[in-house]
């Protein structure tokens, strides 16, 4: 009684009808995941190759300050030397933060004109 109930029920049971576009779209989504993880191993050998670059950068410049921080200290106090007392920075100083304001306003000005022509 039990299997023909079971196959009774079965018999009712409306069948599963796909899309007439499944197989597409099954596809499109399979290649969209390997797209990503495309992308995603690209990312990680970009920043792999990021970091490496960066500590060899370094490596080199630390070794090169190394190598000739007897010349880099000769230059600094060179520069030390030559460089004004204070009282004549502070005579300069205003005019220093004047052309420094009026650059960024020649910019605000020049782009409020080009937007009124």
């Amino acid at each position: 009684m039990t299997d023909k109930g079971l196959k009774k029920a079965v018999g009712r049971r409306p069948e599963l009808k796909l899309p007439s576009n499944f197989s597409y779209n099954t596809m499109r989504r399979i290649e969209e995941k390997a797209y990503l993880k495309e992308k995603r191993a690209e990312r990680r050998i970009f920043i792999s190759w990021a970091v490496t670059v960066s500590a060899m950068l370094a490596g080199g410049i630390g070794y090169f300050g190394w190598s000739c921080r007897e010349r880099f200290l000769q230059l600094f106090q060179g520069i030390k030397e030559s460089v004004p007392d204070m009282h004549t920075l502070t005579l300069c100083l205003p005019t220093a933060i004047a052309l420094v304001a009026l650059f960024f306003f020649n910019g605000w000005l020049r782009k409020k004109l080009n937007r009124r022509l």
